[in-house]
């Protein structure tokens, strides 16, 4: 699995793959041969291998080999530009792999894409809510119940030798900062080169604030009742954050360092934490099996600790109205929701199934302790990005020019601002 995984997630590839007879539109070996694309951006794919593990397919190409499945991959910051061009032209891919609420905001799955709600799949549900869209309708599906989240990504082996506690509180957190900077080592990891992995701070502690001090905060920005940059939480964060990388608490090649250089750097033992996921975690257990490491949630508002942030429902597969292959991708969806195709998945990673019947999910002991601590009881937030109805590279960017010294963390909110107003009018929303 592992070695067809990595060739799927470096290029487009295609792979012969077929359907189920299980609806009234199956497809007859003696067709005309159909050519599927399922178009992902590269870190979605990579995030859920699940979603796309190779012994599913290879049930598929057996029994239906009369489909061909081309998996269309984007760059990570180019994604949602990309798909919102292809579905304006009508010429979308015949499944699109998109974050749950991003879809409704950034593609429009409402105006764009078929609804599912009639479809027999939708019964074999373990939980349908989660896949209702703001209209009432269901317009994608998604393997699996959310579960895992983002935070502080720590060496718990070096915690541990050099005797430090997780900490609560944004002065304890300075605090092994400090400790860790005195002893010879750099305290965080800043992998910034990529424009999407600062904004893993930003949309965890903005959700964090937002879910519990301002919960309407998300609807007075999109009705432009209140700006960016008079929300003073948010400057707080961001000053916290660039104070980090000022006081020496991340290394200087922040915009030079990937996220794909945390494997070597958190393992070095040069440095202690990173910004990160539950798949980051598990990415670098499965690379350093002599380190231990672990999560937790980022201290930088009060209580926030008490807290894991996770992000907007992974992985939900939309079919658009304009796609070649409806038919088609419709029962590429009805395969999927399947207890067999679900049970088999569990091998490329474990997940809690959105499948009736399917097999409870075998976690590690990191996995296990967050779904136990957090998700099973409700102690999450939910990330910023799933409240925005517009493009979030442009801020991204300015992040960059933060840690570049090109805005101050004021000037990065009063630009974004400028900016969001212009989008969100471009888009046709009231009072912009």
């Amino acid at each position: 699995m592992k070695k067809r995984f990595t060739k799927l997630i470096g290029i487009s590839l295609s792979v012969m793959m077929s359907v189920t007879g299980m609806s009234a539109m199956a497809v007859h070996a003696d067709e005309k041969d159909v050519t599927l694309t399922i178009e992902a951006s590269q870190e979605i794919v990579n995030n859920i291998p699940y979603a796309f593990y190779d012994e599913n397919i290879a049930a598929f190409e057996a029994q239906y080999p009369n489909i061909k499945v081309e998996l269309v991959l984007n760059p990570d910051a180019q994604n949602t530009s990309i798909l919102q061009t292809k579905l304006a032209s009508g010429q979308p891919s015949d499944l699109i792999c998109y974050n749950k609420v991003a879809a409704e905001n950034e593609l429009e799955v409402v105006k764009n894409c078929v609804d599912l709600s009639n479809e027999a799949f939708v019964d074999r549900l373990e939980n349908k809510d989660i896949l209702v869209a703001p209209d009432g309708n269901i317009y994608g599906f998604a393997y699996a119940i959310k579960t895992g989240g983002m935070g502080v990504v720590y060496n718990k082996t070096l915690f541990e030798e050099k005797g430090l506690e997780v900490p609560k509180t944004y002065d304890e957190f300075l605090a092994v900062c400090e400790a860790l900077k005195a002893d010879g080592i750099t305290p965080f990891y800043g992998p910034f080169k990529d424009v999407w992995t600062f904004q893993m701070w930003t949309s965890s502690t903005w959700g964090y604030y937002v879910g519990q001090n301002e919960p309407d905060l998300w609807d007075k920005l999109n009705a432009n009742e209140i700006g960016w940059d008079e929300i003073p939480a948010f400057q707080d964060s961001l000053e916290k954050a660039y104070a980090l990388y000022e006081d020496g608490y991340m290394q200087e090649t922040v915009l030079s360092d990937d996220y794909n250089s945390i494997t070597a750097a958190m393992g070095s033992g040069e440095y202690a934490m990173t910004v990160g996921s539950n798949t980051t975690v598990r990415d670098l257990l499965n690379a350093h099996e002599n380190i231990v490491f672990d999560m937790f949630p980022y201290p930088v508002y009060e209580g926030e600790d008490e807290y894991i942030t996770i992000s907007q429902l992974d992985a939900e597969f939309f079919i658009p109205k304009d796609a070649k292959h409806i038919d088609e991708a419709k029962l590429f969806l009805d395969f999927m929701v399947q207890p067999e195709q679900a049970d088999r998945a569990q091998a490329a990673a474990s997940f809690v199934p959105n499948v009736k019947g399917a097999k409870a999910p075998e976690f590690d002991d990191f996995e296990g302790r967050l779904y136990e601590e957090y998700n099973k009881t409700g102690k999450t937030v939910l990330e910023m990005n799933a409240y925005m109805k517009v493009d979030l590279n442009d801020l991204w960017v300015y992040f960059q020019d933060m840690f570049a010294g090109a805005k101050t963390p004021a000037e990065v909110l009063s630009t974004w601002d400028g900016t969001f107003e212009e989008l969100m009018s471009a888009k046709g929303f009231e009072n912009f």
